[in-house]
């Protein structure tokens, strides 16, 4: 039977691609580097996702290695790597709630933008490390999904693989109630 969505999700991810990326210069240029990570990370996760769908559409042979390789490796950072960049936001945010100056001098900006980088591409290159750990082989294939990596399902995994996004998540959540509270 043939796939019905085929010619439509690679068409809509790679064009998500694309309109993803419009606002990055403005937030660029604002120093909003939460967001721009989270343009990027996103960026990235559609445009892996969409060649994924195209190359293997009929089929899950082993077509290109190499890219499976760095493609499981992108899904398993851009799992980390998103909600890393809504913490950058939501810790910005309540930077901002909790404010006693308005002016933010240069230096101010350049520690924030390395505190940013440090949390939402240091977590997803560390998940990278931990998810080696307890990865079972280099990938799977899916036919008309494409490269997926594989995790045995063992104890040992949830600490050091699963569970990353949800604590991540908490935090967030945390600095989302503090910002409401503080405005």
């Amino acid at each position: 039977m043939p796939n019905l969505e085929y010619p439509a999700y690679p068409i809509l991810a790679l064009f998500a691609f694309v309109i993803v990326l419009v606002p990055l210069p403005w937030h660029f240029q604002a120093w909003n580097s939460g967001t721009c990570l989270f343009m990027m990370w996103t960026a990235l996760s559609c445009l892996n996702l969409g060649v994924n769908s195209i190359v293997w559409r009929n089929d899950a042979i082993d077509r290109a290695p190499v890219w499976c390789d760095i493609s499981s490796r992108i899904i398993v950072a851009v799992g980390v790597a998103i909600p890393c960049s809504s913490l950058c936001i939501n810790r910005r945010l309540y930077k901002i709630a909790s404010v006693k100056t308005v002016t933010i001098s240069r230096s101010d900006k350049r520690r924030a933008v390395a505190v940013d980088l440090a949390i939402a591409l240091g977590v997803p290159i560390l998940q990278l490390v931990m998810e080696y750990i307890v990865s079972g082989h280099r990938y799977d294939i899916f036919e008309e999904i494409g490269c997926y990596p594989f995790i045995y399902n063992t104890p040992v995994a949830y600490p050091l693989s699963v569970v990353w996004p949800v604590v991540i998540g908490l935090i967030s959540a945390v600095y989302c109630v503090l910002t409401l509270a503080r405005s």
